[in-house]
């Protein structure tokens, strides 16, 4: 499973059990880092379960978290009616040190790309170029819950935007293909892409770039996608970018001031 030549960093690690979740998934902060030493995660961008569904209880949930190797993950609320502004939303992020934002789509099924309040906070992290994590999941959906075409337009509209994407699995790839070729901000998670060859392919077409690792979690087993960056016939520079490179030039390249 381990090669012990890459540093991995999982960018979307969550804490908290859910319903049908692998048995290893972390229950609390410290069963997470704990985790993290079993399954040789350096860093990672932690959030809390309930971010999904409940974005501000995520908030408050991983303000309590503290440790060198985890970065906070904040999520919003893009409903119209919220009084807080974008504006003062991101603010309040940045000082509980948010590393990136997370959106769920299907909470109430609003679109990326019509939004008020969102496209309002995309220009916000894109002149900032801070990270955002676009999750999908609904209790009732799984695999191929992504309209890449809706997502091409979003990104195009904020090509200095890091957009990272997750679902439960994309087998859907003809649609997936025509968004990475056409939006170069598209970032995937590539617990998501559980295909023959994609880790190679991907690389080969669009670029190491384009995929950042997780371990799967909370539905995957975690011992599962080091082999996908491990055994990919793609150089070893290409390995470690994916591993963590990717995700930790985006942070780096971020302005969280």
């Amino acid at each position: 499973m381990e090669n012990k030549n890459l540093e991995y960093f999982d960018a979307f690690l969550p804490v908290g059990r859910i319903n049908r979740a692998a048995a290893q998934s972390p229950n609390g902060f410290i069963d997470a880092l704990k985790l993290m030493d079993t399954y040789f995660v350096q860093e990672a961008l932690v959030y809390s379960t309930v971010a999904l569904n409940d974005p501000e209880l995520n908030n408050i949930t991983v303000g309590q978290f503290n440790d060198p190797r985890v970065h906070k993950i904040w999520a919003f609320d893009p409903a119209y009616v919220i009084k807080e502004s974008p504006k003062q939303f991101l603010k309040r992020a940045l000082e509980h040190n948010a590393k990136a934002i997370m959106a769920n789509p299907l909470m109430r099924d609003w679109r990326v790309d019509r939004s008020i309040r969102f496209l309002e906070l995309a220009a916000l992290l894109e002149e900032r170029k801070i990270p955002l994590l676009l999750a999908h999941r609904a209790w009732d959906s799984g695999q191929d819950v992504i309209d890449w075409y809706h997502m091409t337009d979003f990104c195009s509209r904020f090509p200095q935007l890091p957009v990272i994407t997750w679902e439960w699995r994309s087998r859907a790839n003809r649609p997936l293909f025509d968004a990475l070729s056409q939006a170069e901000n598209l970032k995937l998670i590539l617990s998501s892409i559980w295909q023959s060859q994609m880790v190679r392919q991907l690389c080969e077409t669009f670029g190491p770039k384009r995929l950042i690792f997780s371990l799967g979690l909370p539905f995957l087993n975690p011992g599962s996608f080091h082999g996908l960056v491990n055994y990919a016939d793609i150089s070893e520079s290409d390995k470690q970018a994916i591993a963590s490179g990717n995700i930790r030039e985006i942070i780096s390249e971020a302005n969280y001031d």
